[in-house]
């Protein structure tokens, strides 16, 4: 689903910066309206209870519906008390009209970010902090949301924002194999690199018109697993290093190589973009291709058209030589839902955010009414059809942080929608334990040097990588290239979040 990267970036501009600040301050200096004064013989809290609650705006993320005409913003309303006037940041350059939008003081009240939105605002002192507010009002919050989980919506040990974690971690990557085929020539799924060898031989041997295995870039997860690389960082040697500078990634490079010119892989993979690599495996003329489970499910009607009698199966991460396998899991910040300085209503955004949290609250917005839209039985739950994705189908647009222990469970009644999702998921988290890994930088913040040198460094790789498979380039000159790789910057990269990593030992 994801293309490989370090997972963070900046998109800070000085004259931006500087037109931010201007805007901050403006904003800032606003006063608001006061409100009613306290009738005689009412109490002060009754008189804030019966304070009239302002409309609120929320500029949220890029989505092809409007949420402001969506059932779910009708509800909102009506479990809150509060009008919300929904906006959306533009599909393309969405940070650039997001630092306008600030700098100019318009009056939004929450802002759903992006983590490197997130610490860029932040460090540019356009948001406030709600440290005060939260414990004044956030009693759902504070239930909902682990106390690991606030320490990502912090800058400086102040509270910025409201964290929301991903829905529950979980593994994502697999290979898509055609299990049909497997069976038609009595092969199992392979379970190691010798048995993934001798697999692809013996597609290739008996079904010389069919790819073994297709594909568009440089990362095979499931093969990366068959030589102990499993995450995109690794701690080796009381260091953090990259995947590219772990040492079994030239084994790697050498295995991908010897598939290639056996014909193994894709003939085309150099030059595969996702959807092509796709489209030979929808269409029968790829026995595998390395994906996840939601691609899976986006490419099931489509397959099930062409190859009626086909069948997906799912491999699992290969055992090395030492009998251990894993692969990384998805187990990330996705937002942070914040107040800008120039809102006149942050005591009201932040009730607005709890009372979505209280748990019934919760229940009712993401997954609607029980025996109308969905089903629970013993923690399981399972939706209505069509109704569920009629009601709550963009649910989750309008979240603002998670009941994060129960949630867990009730999101998967959003994949229980598609069969096809739900089976793919399931077929590669059902041993979540003893897969999964954790990525020592997944909650990492952006790093100056890091954003400056991530684009560069990644294509390095690649480069080097499509070379190779073309024969452009020997393994032979891996270490030249790691030499190269460590002066075009990315040394300096290893050297600041190794220097980050060493602040969260303390």
């Amino acid at each position: 689903m994801k293309q490989r990267k370090l997972k963070m970036g900046t998109f800070v501009s000085a004259a931006v910066a500087l037109a931010m600040v201007a805007g901050c301050s403006a904003g800032g200096a606003k006063q608001e309206t006061k409100g009613p004064e306290t009738k005689a013989g009412e109490t002060g809290a009754q008189a804030d209870a019966n304070k009239a609650k302002p409309a609120l705006k929320v500029l949220g993320f890029n989505v092809a519906f409007d949420p402001n005409a969506d059932p779910v913003a009708k509800d909102v309303e009506q479990r809150t008390g509060y009008k919300v006037n929904y906006a959306v940041l533009p599909k393309d350059k969405p940070e650039e009209k997001l630092n306008i939008e600030i700098a100019s003081g318009t009056e939004y009240d929450i802002l759903d970010l992006t983590p490197s939105q997130f610490y860029t605002l932040v460090a540019q002192g356009a948001l406030q902090p709600i440290d005060d507010l939260v414990n004044k009002y956030g009693t759902n919050m504070k239930q909902a949301i682990s106390a690991s989980s606030w320490e990502l919506g912090k800058y400086n040990g102040k509270l910025y924002g409201v964290p929301q974690k991903n829905e529950r971690p979980n593994i994502e990557k697999t290979m898509i194999v055609r299990q049909d085929i497997l069976t038609e020539l009595g092969l199992k799924m392979p379970e190691t690199l010798d048995e993934l060898y001798a697999t692809l031989k013996t597609i290739k041997e008996k079904k010389p018109d069919m790819i073994p295995l297709t594909g568009n870039n440089m990362d095979v997860y499931m093969i990366y697993s068959g030589l102990g690389l499993y995450t995109d960082w690794a701690e080796i040697g009381g260091q953090l290093l990259p995947r590219i500078k772990q040492p079994a990634m030239k084994d790697y490079m050498a295995f991908m190589r010897k598939l290639y010119t056996e014909g193994l892989l894709d003939k085309d993979w150099a030059v595969n973009k996702t959807a092509q690599a796709q489209e030979k495996f929808v269409g029968g003329k790829a026995a595998m291709i390395s994906g996840s489970w939601n691609d899976a499910s986006n490419m099931n009607a489509a397959f099930t058209k062409n190859i009626p009698s086909g069948k997906m199966g799912y491999m699992l991460p290969l055992k090395g030589p030492d009998g251990k396998s894993g692969v990384q899991m998805e187990d990330k910040l996705l937002y942070v839902h914040a107040i800008p300085k120039s809102s006149k209503h942050a005591e009201d955004a932040v009730k607005f955010m709890d009372a979505k949290l209280q748990m019934d609250t919760f229940t009712f917005l993401t997954m609607g009414e029980k025996g109308k839209t969905f089903n629970e039985e013993n923690g399981v739950y399972s939706p209505i059809m069509p109704i569920f994705t009629e009601q709550r189908g963009n649910a989750y647009w309008f979240l603002d942080g998670i009941q994060e222990v129960k949630y867990a469970d009730m999101w998967l009644a959003r994949l229980r929608r598609t069969p096809t999702l739900f089976e793919a998921f399931s077929a590669i988290n059902k041993d979540f334990d003893k897969y999964a890994k954790r990525n020592p930088i997944a909650f990492m913040p952006p790093i100056e040097v890091v954003g400056k040198n991530q684009a560069a460094l990644t294509q390095k790789e690649n480069d080097y990588f499509i070379k190779l498979l073309l024969g452009g380039e020997s393994v032979d000159n891996f270490d030249k290239f790691i030499k190269d790789w460590e002066s075009s910057g990315g040394g300096d990269v290893v050297k600041a979040v190794n220097d980050w990593y060493k602040t969260t030992k303390k």
